[in-house]
């Protein structure tokens, strides 16, 4: 769900992990999850086998929704660096030595963990080891999948070489991904209650298995142990997934 960004090339924990606690919680969901379609759908502990495949689908899933939202918070973060940056530079600091002297600013509002500050880290540890700050930003730019961060890391190359304004090109920088999130906050309050109404449709079935099951015991009971009854509760599983993917798809909107 949520807006689709370049993919990672495989290094992005090293800017974003996902911590133990978190995996920890993805895991724990994963299991309900499969636990919970196995008792509505199926009833049989050799059913958990199968559907062990959906919980690891739900769980990448999950993941995969998780770094998203890790990367549109470290995409305001690095706005935010930017528009420090070119003060700084405004101030009489080179490109180089403006990032760097962020670093305390940056870890005051985000923490010492936070991705803008793994990113100065690795900008400091790259300038100490005499490779270029546009290498370096490029490959933080595919490291995290984040396109602005792969833009700037070319039109910095580009200054640099030429003695452009690059308090300029930060500030333009900052500019263009404080529009694209203004925008995207936008189009989500406007989604809220549609997404709302997803989650709700998509856990009402269960409610009124629950329901049924409770008021008249044993109503689905023939449904669990035949072959028949197993076909068709496969099929419904099927349609219901097929539900839940597309109605996750419609709410949601690429910017």
């Amino acid at each position: 769900m949520g807006k689709k960004l370049k993919e990672p090339d495989g290094n992005a924990d090293k800017f974003i992990p996902v911590t133990f606690k978190e995996k920890r919680r993805l895991v724990l969901k994963s299991i309900l999850v499969v636990l919970v379609l196995d008792y509505f759908f199926y009833r049989s502990l050799l059913a958990v086998i199968p559907l062990s495949a959906l919980g690891c689908f739900y769980f990448q899933r999950e993941r995969k929704i998780l770094l998203h939202k890790k990367k549109e918070r470290a995409r305001e973060q690095f706005k935010e660096l930017m528009l420090l940056a070119s003060t700084g530079q405004k101030a009489g600091y080179s490109p180089e030595n403006a990032f760097i002297s962020s670093y305390q600013d940056m870890k005051a509002l985000y923490g010492e963990e936070s991705t803008v500050c793994r990113m100065i880290q690795a900008l400091k540890s790259g300038r100490e080891n005499n490779i270029a700050f546009s290498r370096l930003w490029k490959q933080m730019g595919n490291q995290l999948g984040i396109a602005e961060i792969s833009e700037f890391a070319s039109v910095y190359e580009i200054s640099h070489h030429c003695s452009g304004n690059m308090a300029s090109v930060m500030e333009k920088t900052a500019s263009v991904i404080l529009h694209k999130i203004e925008t995207e906050k936008e189009i989500s309050l406007l989604l809220s209650a549609r997404e709302l109404e997803q989650k709700i449709m998509n856990i009402m079935p269960f409610f009124i298995m629950l329901y049924i099951n409770l008021t008249s015991p044993g109503y689905f009971g023939g449904l669990y142990h035949c072959p028949s009854g197993v076909l068709l509760m496969t099929i419904c599983l099927f349609l219901y997934l097929s539900a839940y993917l597309w109605s996750a798809r419609i709410v949601s909107i690429k910017v």
